[in-house]
């Protein structure tokens, strides 16, 4: 009874979280924390306009006989809450999302002039702590594995990862686990013992925030990043090319964010012409209250775009609504499919959905075994934009995408 009441905290936290109009973003110990919501990309979405960085005049440092030009074929478009800017020879100019700036320069390669306030970090790193797994499944999108070799240190435990490189990584003694997160900061001397060369941390919650203080006394670099803050798949997925400037793909990352953008657009080409569209609700319980979406939620436009309505289409907000049970049972008694916002871990089937809140049963959806929840590794397989459009797609329009294979959500089992 004792671990039920544990993990009905933790879904709870998750759910709420996650229903807010919000996404939940796993934090450092591997549990969620809320966080907005990371959106799917409108087809029509238009890129968000940068100011641009301010630039000193060059100066002739050293001897040099030309300074590094800027590039103007690499941008970042959508997001907003991080920059860069190119410099033909490999050098990056990054604002993080705290407005720290940040000097990449690839070894045996001049540093542009003009930032003498930027941390100089020399690229490519080939080692670093990552404090969220979701920053692992960014750097995982790149496609290669060699990349996960940079993974010194994570703040989330083996038994937690659902990435193989990963769980090979700490077979073999490269990757090492470092507490972190809701029971308080890494230890600094254990942090120091790995030699990470960068960590990368996130939120301005206090526990970030001292981990950063601790990171400067010691003289480790750091970088702050808001990622779960954007809105948008676009805005979310450019994050490859912040971890990309690390190690000096840039290139690379730019061509397989056009790639996956274009294909995930042509997917909202097709599901906009799908003609029968089961009805969808969402939700999470606790304590005998719904957390759902409004109507014009991102959630909400999310199903619709994957050929799904979504009910109940009158409650009104931005984002998270909180209603009776009764209530929601009113609305969407119904609904042809729910999608419970909850993991594995947390809901590991319908009996225990069922002690969660019994008036479950009640949904045509339970009864006809159409509930979905994220699968165990949804979070720090975030990156996978394009896999969870299509398990949405599949879920609502399975004749669009035969013989498809869940990897963002899964069936709740009985």
């Amino acid at each position: 009874m004792k671990v039920k009441l544990i993990s009905l905290l933790l879904a709870a936290m998750l759910l709420v979280a996650v229903t807010t109009g919000c996404s939940v973003r796993e934090t450092s110990s591997g549990n969620p924390t809320t966080a907005p919501e990371a959106t799917e990309t409108p087809a029509a979405e238009t890129p968000t306009e940068h100011p641009p960085e301010s630039e000193t005049p060059p100066d002739d440092i050293g001897g040099q006989e030309a300074e590094p030009a800027i590039r103007t074929d690499l941008s970042i478009d959508y997001s907003q809450n991080f920059g860069i800017v190119y410099y033909d020879n490999g050098a990056k100019l990054i604002t993080d999302s705290d407005g720290n700036k940040l000097l990449l320069v690839p070894k045996n390669e001049i540093a542009p002039s003009g930032h003498d306030g930027a941390v100089l970090v020399e690229t490519p790193i080939s080692g670093a702590m990552y404090t969220s797994t979701t920053y692992v499944g960014l750097l995982g999108a790149m496609g290669i594995d060699s990349l996960y070799d940079s993974v010194a240190a994570v703040t989330t435990e083996e038994s937690d990862w659902t990435v193989p490189q990963i769980r090979e990584r700490f077979q073999s003694g490269v990757t090492k686990y470092i507490m972190h997160g809701y029971s308080g900061v890494g230890d600094i001397d254990e942090i120091i013992s790995t030699r990470p060369e960068f960590v990368f941390t996130g939120g301005m919650d206090d526990i970030e925030m001292n981990l950063r203080n601790l990171l400067d006394e010691v003289g480790i670099k750091h970088a702050t990043l808001l990622e779960w803050t954007e809105e948008g798949d676009a805005a979310y997925f450019e994050w490859i090319k912040f971890f990309a400037a690390f190690f000096n793909l840039d290139e690379e990352a730019d061509g397989i964010f056009k790639e996956r953008m274009a294909y995930l657009n042509e997917l909202y080409t097709a599901a906009a012409n799908a003609a029968d569209r089961p009805t969808v609700a969402y939700c999470m319980v606790w304590d005998g209250m719904v957390y759902t979406q409004s109507g014009t939620s991102t959630l909400a436009q999310q199903i619709e775009r994957a050929g799904g309505e979504y009910v109940p289409k009158d409650l009104e907000g931005a984002g998270n609504v909180t209603i009776s049970m009764e209530e929601f049972l009113d609305k969407c008694r119904n609904a042809d499919i729910i999608i419970y916002g909850s993991l594995p871990q947390y809901c590991p089937d319908k009996a225990f959905l069922l002690e969660t809140e019994p008036l479950m049963e009640e949904f045509d959806a339970f009864k006809n075994d159409k509930i979905y929840i994220f699968d165990q590794g949804y979070y720090m397989n975030s990156a996978k934009v394009v896999e969870k459009f299509e398990d949405m797609l599949f879920m609502f329009q399975p004749d669009m995408i035969p013989g498809h294979s869940l990897v963002m959500y899964q069936k709740l089992p009985d």
